[in-house]
């Protein structure tokens, strides 16, 4: 009987023993001597100092490799200025528009974006003939410096000042309800059609002064 017991528990003591043997242990499962044993484990796993491990993860001390920790999401882009705006800040809410760096020069109607004091660069020949339109911007600074530049531009009713330094430049500018409206107009301007806010802000060279009694009128 003692020997049929013996038997039994060194029967099991094999079948324990060998069990053991089988399992794959982490640093097992992921050694490899070529890329190839990587390969088959996926995950982009390449071999690295005897171990498959996934790039940019690390090492527990059992050698089990673990990804890097994965962003919940991206970060959000940077504020993005608005339509036709060349450059701008957001805090500030302040658009550049310059028309030697769009695409067409400005040649189709330039808008400033609703809100948003511009500065609105004219620097190119006959950029802004097909309209400035500055109505629903909270200021708006045009420089008409290129040649046959600036036609029809209107302003709103934020501060708005129009530098016709431009040869034949300001071909109709309106300053509507702006409550400072400021147009400059040198000998080689045209400053064709430009009505100010009222008869007593009109200059002898065919502008607008804000500097009159009465001609400003911003909070």
């Amino acid at each position: 009987m003692k020997v049929v017991i013996i038997w039994v528990a060194l029967i099991g003591l094999a079948i324990a023993t060998a069990s053991s043997c089988s399992i794959k242990h982490p640093s097992e499962q992921y050694a490899c001597d070529t890329q190839s044993d990587c390969d088959a484990l996926g995950e982009g796993r390449v071999c690295s100092d005897g171990l498959c491990v996934v790039p940019g993860g690390g090492k527990l001390d059992a050698g089990v490799v673990i990804d890097a920790a994965k962003r919940d999401a991206a970060l959000p882009d940077a504020a993005v200025c608005p339509a036709g705006c060349t450059s701008c800040d957001p805090q500030r809410m302040e658009c550049l528009i310059d028309c030697a760096m769009t695409p067409n020069g400005c040649s189709a109607q330039v808008v400033c974006p609703i809100g948003w004091a511009c500065t609105i660069k004219c620097n190119v020949g006959n950029s802004c003939r097909n309209g400035v339109n500055c109505l629903m911007g909270k200021a708006c600074n045009v420089e008409c410096t290129g040649n046959s530049s600036c036609r029809n531009v209107a302003c709103g009713p934020g501060p708005c000042k129009v530098g016709c330094t431009g040869a034949n430049s300001c071909r109709g500018v309106s300053c509507g309800a702006s409550c400072a409206c400021d147009v400059t107009c040198p000998q080689a301007a045209l400053c064709e059609n430009v009505i100010c806010t009222s008869l007593q802000c009109d200059t002898f060279d065919g502008g607008c002064t804000s500097a009159r009694p009465g001609c400003e009128t911003c909070p």
